[in-house]
C-alpha cells in the first residue's frame, strides 16, 4: 500500500506551490496568486455542488444536517456546506491545504477542519448525515486506500444518511505517458512557468473497478441509488447507508 506520509508531504509541497490550482487545474498556474481574490474560483465551487447533486439525483440537504467534506483543501465545498447545514466537518491529509482553509473559512462558525491520516476519516461512528468527496480520490495512487475511505463513510454515515462522491474508472488517465498529455518545454520548467509534481504517483492517482466498488459498498452497509460514468475518469457514485 502507498504510503500515507507522502501523499501529506506532497499536497503540502502543491500547497504552498499555488494551492487554487491544484485544487483546480482549469485556472491559470500562478504560484503569486492571491488566494481570496479568485471570485470564480469559489462561485464555481458551489455551481459544482450543485451539478454534482443534480446529476446524482440527490435530495436538498436538510438544513439541520451534519455534512462531511472529504478531501476538502482550502474548503470551496465546504463553504457551500457551512451555508446549507448546521456543521460541516472538512478532512483533508495535508496541513497546509487546512492552513489556508482557515484562513478563508474564517468566518464560519460551524466549520470543524481536521487533518487526515491517509488511511481514515477522524470522526465518530454514526456522526454525519450528508458526506462528498469530488476530484480527491482520483489522485489517491492505491485503489485499496480509496475503498477504505468508502467504508470509512458507510462507518461515520447515520442510518438513512448518503454520500455523493466521484471516483475514477479508466485506468488509463493514471498513466504517467500518456500521449495526449503534453509535456512542457525544459526552459518553462527551470523557469518555474509550469506546475510540479505532475508525474508524481499522488496527483496521478489510479482507478476502481466496478466490482471493488459494490464490495466495498456492501461491507460499509450502503445501497447504491445512482451510479454514472462508468468507465471514466468521473464516475459518480450516491449510496445510502442502510436504517
Amino acid at each position: 500500500m502507498s504510503d500515507p506520509r507522502h501523499m501529506a508531504e506532497f499536497w503540502d509541497e502543491r500547497a504552498r506551490e499555488d494551492a487554487l490550482f491544484f485544487v483546480d487545474d482549469r485556472l491559470r498556474y500562478d504560484p503569486a496568486r492571491a488566494e481570496g481574490d479568485e471570485t470564480w474560483f469559489w462561485a464555481e465551487g458551489e455551481r459544482l455542488l450543485d451539478e454534482l447533486f443534480t446529476r446524482a439525483g440527490a435530495p436538498a440537504i436538510d438544513p439541520g444536517a451534519t455534512t462531511l467534506d472529504v478531501g476538502c483543501g482550502v474548503g470551496r465545498f465546504t463553504r457551500v456546506l457551512a451555508q446549507r447545514s448546521v456543521q460541516v466537518h472538512g478532512v483533508d491529509v495535508s496541513a497546509e491545504m487546512l492552513d489556508r482553509a482557515r484562513r478563508l473559512l474564517g468566518s464560519h462558525a460551524n466549520v470543524q477542519l481536521h487533518q487526515g491520516d491517509g488511511v481514515s476519516l477522524p470522526l465518530p461512528d454514526a456522526s454525519v448525515d450528508v458526506a462528498i468527496s469530488f476530484v480527491v480520490f482520483q489522485h489517491i495512487p492505491d485503489p485499496r486506500i480509496t475503498l477504505g475511505y468508502v467504508r470509512e463513510l458507510g462507518r461515520v454515515l447515520r442510518p438513512g444518511g448518503w454520500l455523493c462522491i466521484q471516483l475514477s474508472n479508466d485506468p488509463s488517465v493514471h498513466r504517467s505517458d500518456r500521449a495526449d498529455v503534453p509535456r512542457p518545454r525544459l526552459r518553462d520548467r527551470l523557469l518555474g512557468r509550469v506546475p510540479k509534481g505532475t508525474d508524481d504517483p499522488a496527483w496521478l492517482g489510479s482507478a476502481v473497478t466496478l466490482e471493488q466498488l459494490d464490495e466495498a459498498l456492501a461491507d460499509a452497509g450502503l445501497r447504491s441509488e445512482h451510479r454514472s460514468g462508468q468507465g471514466t475518469q468521473y464516475l459518480l457514485e450516491r449510496a445510502v447507508k442502510a436504517a
